[in-house]
């Protein structure tokens, strides 16, 4: 089951024309570090801080991972 921070990560993805792996080459790390930060099963605050770096509204990182 997906969580709500992963969905909507995924919709701010899909809305600004971004894929993971456009979070994952600005951040030199692979595409399933991204997307296990993105489900919540792994905390990055490297990753985190390229989301935002990039764009993305603070408030949807810290959603908790249902």
């Amino acid at each position: 089951m997906q969580n709500r921070r992963f969905i909507e990560l995924k919709k701010w993805l899909v809305e600004k024309g971004l894929k993971q792996r456009d979070v994952a080459r600005k951040a030199s790390r692979s595409d399933s570090a991204v997307r296990n930060v993105m489900r919540g099963v792994m905390k990055s605050a490297y990753i985190e801080s390229i989301f935002i770096e990039m764009g993305c509204p603070p408030e949807i990182l810290k959603e908790e991972a249902a």
